[in-house]
């Protein structure tokens, strides 16, 4: 199936869950910079969620970004394919795009053991896409439009394949506004919690605008963009693809 990605469960053991303590999440937002921009209220959500579901801001789960003056709590699209592989039930799932321009369509179907129908759910791109005040796409909707529909199916679909689970798990950056007009506040490593360099496989659109760029200054700004599609785990892998590539590249 053409644009379709599977992912298989695995039946190996999980390692269960812990809950970070108080002090721990009061000092990833101090660390990270937002500790002082968020009211008291929006603090106790953002330890109480992280609490109730097991998030650590350390790995990159769960973290905040300020739009338009107000601050929102987010999380990674990966986090909800990593809870439904735990509960043991995920039997695969794939994402197909259907269309182009405004027309696009996502469609996720899941397969769960428990249940003798795969759930489908469909997204629109004409209601999905980021866009700014004048109706622009934003820069990465506009450069990698697939993908990111894939990624919003992606936390959608597993949020209502598995609620009981992932209901009320905050949502995604690609979910809640403008991309451009986040100022993303990154995961700090502390000397207690390093988290080692990681590869992170990058899908074919952005490969594909990577392999565009003509200048060193093209291909910065793409890898920057990427980042802020994908998050900011894949920081490191673009990083490494930077210095591998920008050498062959002109000013």
């Amino acid at each position: 199936m053409e644009n379709q990605e599977n992912q298989i469960v695995q039946t190996s053991a999980h390692a269960p869950l812990v809950a970070l303590p108080e002090n721990k999440l009061k000092e990833f937002l101090d660390i990270a910079g937002v500790g002082h921009e968020l009211t008291e209220q929006k603090r106790r959500q953002f330890i109480e969620i992280a609490q109730a579901y097991h998030l650590n801001p350390f790995k990159r789960e769960i973290y905040c970004v300020s739009y338009a003056g107000n601050t929102s709590i987010i999380t990674g699209y990966e986090v909800y394919i990593k809870r439904a592989e735990r509960t043991g039930l995920l039997n695969g799932w794939g994402v197909e795009i259907k269309g182009s321009g405004d027309d696009m369509t996502g469609v996720i179907t899941i397969q769960r053991k428990d249940w003798p129908q795969p759930f489908k759910h469909e997204v629109y791109f004409s209601e999905a896409a980021n866009r700014t005040k004048d109706g622009r796409l934003n820069n990465t909707w506009a450069k990698m439009p697939k993908f990111m529909l894939k990624k919003v199916a992606i936390a959608q679909g597993f949020r209502l394949c598995f609620s009981d689970e992932l209901g009320g798990m905050p949502y995604t950056q690609d979910e809640i506004g403008p991309d451009t007009d986040y100022k993303v506040k990154p995961a700090p490593m502390t000397t207690t919690e390093v988290a080692e360099p990681e590869e992170l496989p990058l899908p074919q659109d952005a490969l594909n605008a990577l392999g565009a760029a003509q200048t060193k200054a093209q291909l910065k700004q793409i890898c920057i963009d990427i980042v802020k599609a994908l998050g900011n785990p894949y920081k490191d892998t673009l990083n490494r693809y930077y210095r591998q590539h920008a050498g062959q590249l002109g000013a």
